[in-house]
This record gives structure tokens, C-alpha cells and sequence, in this order.
């Protein structure tokens, strides 16, 4: 089995069609409270979470994600991601375009980018690998050597991604991954109600105390703190991009006092509504983003 493996990844990689061209690769450490909005592009984008946690959208399905987990977006997929309000976060990030043959092994299918998503979770083998060719790409070196080694790369990197997948299909994970990523929908939805743990694990049909549980290991925050954080991002977007007034806005993402939306978005960014709006008027918000 491992040798047609082998030649079936050596036969993609000796295609006349087969060729990798990567926009960017690296490490990042992103800091509490970031947010980088919904966008898209037509490369792969393959995260591994190196440290802390986030959570994403993409394709409009919301996903946890934590050290040790991996996710790889299909081409022009829409998707968004943010940090939580305890601990920042490291990711190692490819974003890379790829011509494949027409016809490969079946094991190897999932290159072709046909689900918008694939989350991989305790893959730390894939992060190393990452780590490899992000070093290599940041290396000033002749593209005669340079190309090859890269491609070597990502041969090692799918064929630890060929297994890992298809173990994880032996296992229940997907199914926990697709009832995580409802939670967090119903979440994401309803932001502007009043959620409390108890209602949650009653919808879901799980304790409260695995509720609780999820959010802290899974997210680093809890339940609470992550529904405030939706609400003040979506409170930031409306005071960047409208003139509607600050008890309006208070109201819209589910507080009934303003000033109590006031107290709890000075916590948040460290000043008012209004000197936040004032401050950002007209202004593109600057990425605060560290390459390692």
C-alpha cells in the first residue's frame, strides 16, 4: 500500500499539468481581539494553529480552532478570522495556487479543494512540515534549487495530510466538529439575544458543564466572553460604517442600557464609542500583525 502511495504522489508530482506557485508563507502572531474581515482569494490557504486559539467563518460555517489544529480553504471560498479576548494567537499560514493532473489516486482527490474545508484537529506532524516550507520559501536562493525543494515539501506535506485524513475518517471526529461548528452558528445568529449556557445545552442536547467546557479548552474564553466579543465587533463595524446613534447601536447588538454598552466596550478597546468612532473616521484600520 505505502509503495502505490509513493508512486502515485511521485506521478502527480512528474505531471507535465503539476506546478505550486506560493503568495505567502510564513509564521504570524495576531494579539487579542484581532479581527481580519471576510475576504477571499483564489489560492489555498492552509493555517496551522501554532499557539492560543481563534475561530472562523468560512463558507459562512463557523469553526473552533486550537493549538495543534490545522484547516485548509478551497479557492475563493469566503472566510474570516478573529482572536479571542484572553490570549493571542500564532499561526504558521501558506497561501499557495496548484495545477493538478486530471486524474490522480483516490487518496490524494482531496487536493483538488472540492469541500470548501477540511479541519484537521492534533496535527502537529503537518505543522513541522509547514514550518519547513515556509523557511525554505523565505530563503534567498535560485529558483532552480529553490523550486524543487518546495515541491518536495508539499509532496511530504500531503502525504502526512493523506493519512491523518484518512485515519480521522475511521474515527467519530467529524461528527464532533460538525456539532462544534453548529454551536458556534446558533451563537453567531442569535449574538444579539439573551443566550445563557443553560439554553444552549438544552438546544443541543448536551450539560451545561460541556458547554462550559468546550468553550474554555476549544476557544480559550468563555462562553460569555465570546459572545461579547461577536457583539463588540459587530458594535465596531456599525460605529466605522454608519451614523446611526450609539444607543441604536447599543440596542442592535443586544443591550438594553447604553450605558452599560459603554462601560462594557471601554473594557473591550480601551475607549469610549464615540472617541472610537471620532478616532476611526475615514481610517483604514491598520493590520497589527508580527511576521516571526
Amino acid at each position: 500500500m505505502k509503495n502505490e502511495l509513493k508512486q502515485s504522489l511521485l506521478d502527480i508530482l512528474g505531471s507535465p499539468e503539476f506546478d505550486i506557485h506560493i503568495r505567502n508563507a510564513g509564521k504570524f502572531r495576531f494579539p487579542i481581539n484581532y479581527l481580519f474581515g471576510v475576504h477571499s482569494h483564489i489560492e489555498f490557504e492552509m493555517n496551522y494553529i501554532n499557539s492560543g486559539n481563534c475561530v472562523m467563518e468560512i463558507g459562512g460555517v463557523l469553526t473552533s480552532l486550537k493549538q495543534g489544529d490545522c484547516v485548509i480553504i478551497s479557492p475563493n471560498i469566503p472566510h474570516y478570522f478573529m482572536v479571542g479576548m484572553q490570549r493571542g494567537c500564532s499561526i504558521v499560514q501558506l497561501e499557495y495556487s496548484m495545477n493538478l493532473p486530471d486524474h490522480i489516486a483516490d487518496t490524494f482527490r482531496f487536493m483538488y479543494g472540492k469541500r470548501e474545508y477540511i479541519q484537521i484537529t492534533d496535527s502537529a506532524s503537518i505543522g513541522n512540515v509547514m514550518e519547513g516550507i515556509c523557511r525554505c520559501f523565505r530563503e534567498e536562493k535560485p529558483d532552480l534549487y529553490m523550486k524543487p525543494q518546495l515541491e518536495f515539501g508539499f509532496a511530504q506535506l500531503y502525504m502526512a495530510l493523506a493519512y491523518i485524513l484518512e485515519e480521522e475518517a475511521k474515527t467519530d471526529v467529524s461528527k464532533l466538529l460538525n456539532r462544534q461548528s453548529q454551536l458556534l452558528r446558533y451563537i453567531n445568529e442569535y449574538y444579539d439575544s439573551k443566550l445563557n449556557i443553560e439554553e444552549l445545552a438544552e438546544n443541543f442536547g448536551v450539560s451545561s458543564r460541556s458547554v462550559r467546557k468546550y468553550f474554555e479548552e476549544n476557544l480559550g474564553m468563555s462562553c460569555t466572553e465570546y459572545i461579547t466579543m461577536l457583539r463588540m465587533e459587530k458594535a465596531k463595524g456599525l460605529l466605522w460604517n454608519s451614523k446611526r446613534s450609539i444607543t441604536d447601536i447599543a440596542i442592535t447588538v443586544g443591550y438594553s442600557s447604553s450605558q452599560y454598552f459603554n462601560n462594557v466596550f471601554r473594557q473591550y478597546t480601551g475607549m469610549t464609542p464615540g472617541k472610537f468612532r471620532s478616532s476611526w473616521r475615514g481610517v483604514i484600520a491598520e493590520e497589527r500583525l508580527l511576521y516571526e
